[in-house]
């Protein structure tokens, strides 16, 4: 009976380790492909550049991930979120201080060390379609709903439209100030004749499927769940094990009794080891599979989601003689 229970778990073991063990193969190629394509468009989008680091690590966790995603939230000026990253290439991954990612973590944390105290800005962009917005140097599609935590000191905001007509803002910035409130929006005698299409009805794609994050989320429970039976049966081996050993006691100026305890004693002692093996194996695959799977679902909310649109109402505004004037149509 016994065997037939080792066969059983080792062989459901095996399994869901194989199917594991594939689905977290690292694909060196597909690893070095991501972080160079993340670090070239830092230039000329840091939103996207994010995107494609924080998809990387669900992944592929590393010391140069962490970094790249570290100096991402930086450029975003979500310097808590960035000093995070940089503290954990410094101790996470045991890297000697003469790793060329270590120094670059601890030069950008000391960066970076300060901002507490660091004055915030509200920022509110109102971006055209093919438009977007420079705070100083880097380049942006998208502006955060979260404080910006800015240095001390000028920073340039501009906002661009498709055509190139830009506004631009410069604020001044110091620690310890109440927080800067700034919307960004092209100038109105910048707007040019346009047609915004209103979707009647549309489907919104997500990166990744939901069947795909819940179903390893909820498999990974279910495996963990696995282990609990076996954690349970461990216990309730544990349990025999203390009886025979109470009746060994009793036995034991009875040689033929004693010894006969004793066996059971002992093979409800390997019970609980293969049992505790087993629970423990379980639970850290289970574990395993349900945070790719969080992961992935983390992935999927902060990643841009795709509109099929069909049978669109046209709006289009115009400039007229005394100001903008608005129209209607529909295609047929």
């Amino acid at each position: 009976m016994k065997s037939l229970k080792t066969g059983i778990g080792l062989g459901v073991l095996l399994v869901c380790v194989l199917g594991c063990g594939h689905a977290f193969a690292q694909d060196r190629e597909d690893y070095k492909a991501r972080m160079a394509g993340a670090a070239a468009v830092m230039k000329t989008d840091v939103n996207e550049a994010f995107r494609q680091y924080l998809e990387t690590r669900a992944i592929y966790a590393g010391a140069d991930v962490d970094f790249g995603l570290g100096r991402a939230y930086q450029r975003l000026f979500q310097c808590e979120q960035a000093k995070y990253y940089f503290t954990q290439v410094m101790v996470a991954y045991d890297l000697p201080e003469s790793n060329a990612t270590f120094q670059r973590a601890v030069a950008s944390f000391d960066e970076v060390s300060t901002c507490d105290g660091w004055q915030q800005l509200k920022l509110k962009c109102e971006i055209p379609a093919g438009g977007y917005v420079m705070i100083d140097n880097d380049r942006f599609s998208t502006c955060w709903d979260r404080p910006y935590s800015m240095p001390d000191g000028k920073h340039t905001f501009k906002i661009v439209d498709a055509e190139g007509h830009e506004t631009t803002k410069v604020l001044t910035f110091e620690s310890g100030k109440a927080p800067q409130q700034l919307t960004l929006a092209v100038a109105p005698e910048k707007v040019e004749a346009q047609t915004v299409e209103i979707e009647r009805t549309y489907e919104v794609k997500e990166r990744f499927s939901p069947a795909l994050y819940w179903g390893l989320i909820a498999g990974g429970v279910a495996i963990a769940g696995v282990g609990g039976v076996f954690g349970a049966l461990a216990n309730s081996a544990r349990a025999d094990e203390q009886k025979w050993a109470d009746y060994m006691g009793l036995y034991a100026s009875h040689p033929d009794q004693y010894e006969m305890y004793k066996k059971k004693r002992d093979s409800a002692n390997d019970d609980v080891k293969l049992n505790h093996t087993l629970m423990y194996s379980f639970i850290g695959v289970g574990a395993a599979v349900a945070v790719t799977g969080a992961a992935l679902a983390i992935v999927s909310a902060v990643s841009g989601k795709e509109r099929v649109e069909s049978n669109p109402v046209s709006t289009y505004v115009m400039p007229g003689v005394d100001g903008l004037s608005m129209g209607l149509g529909v295609s047929f």
